[in-house]
């Protein structure tokens, strides 16, 4: 029993430390998080807290772990939940309301690298399943009948251009992306544009970088959702 209580205090101290982290994330960005002064809001002294901590890195670890989850959950849930044809859009909507309610932790794993600091392989895991659920939503952006049923030729999916083709070849054989099937470089090419261009829209609007121009950044969206969609 004394066992099962040290435990319960040790995930209770964990999940504080992460929680006031994230406050430090949200006032000061990732330069900003510190154990020491994680411990001093807890009321803990620095080594304390280093007992459920080893260092700096293992507790970014541990935020970038379970926002990666929490994102990959909340991206599953979302394409599990819609009928095939709706799944891309489903997909592009999840990502960007998660990102809106949440832009810190958006900017913890798709904003500026931390310096100095390297993931551990259960990091590149998680983003890895996290691509899986990507490559099968965008599996028909633009083939007909899914999708939005647009950008195609006579029912056929529109050729590649010269550049898409390259792009397709270059990423033949770059090695695995996520767990299953590997994608041909075709699909993983279609996969990585349209995944660049919905967070080129969501990154700057998490920044505040549309702020003054007059127009609703959702509006934007909708409409880059629609294009890709439609293979355009």
């Amino acid at each position: 029993m004394a066992t099962a209580r040290r435990e319960r205090y040790r995930k209770q101290t964990r999940e504080e430390a992460k929680a006031v982290a994230l406050a430090q994330l949200s006032e000061s960005g990732t330069a900003g998080i510190s154990v020491n002064a994680i411990a001093k809001a807890m009321g803990m002294t620095g080594p304390a807290l280093y007992r459920y901590f080893a260092s700096r890195d293992e507790l970014l670890t541990e935020l970038i772990t379970d926002t990666y989850r929490d994102l990959a959950e909340t991206l599953a849930r979302a394409v599990a939940d819609a009928a095939p044809a709706d799944r891309f859009r489903a997909l592009a909507r999840a990502l960007r309301d998660w990102a809106k309610r949440q832009p810190d932790r958006y900017l913890l794993i798709y904003g500026t690298p931390v310096p100095g600091y390297h993931a551990p392989p259960e990091t590149t895991e998680i983003a890895a399943g996290l691509m899986r659920t990507i490559f099968d939503a965008c599996a028909t952006v633009g083939e007909a009948g899914e999708a939005g049923g647009g950008g195609v030729d006579g029912g056929r999916q529109q050729p590649l251009t010269e550049l898409e083709a390259e792009l397709a070849r270059h990423l033949e054989g770059t090695g695995p992306w996520g767990p299953g099937e590997e994608p041909g470089g075709e699909m993983k090419g279609r996969a990585l544009r349209t995944w660049t261009r919905l967070h080129g829209v969501i990154s700057l609007d998490v920044q505040g970088q549309f702020t003054g121009m007059g127009f609703d950044p959702s509006v934007l969206f909708e409409a880059e959702i629609d294009a890709l969609a439609r293979g355009g």
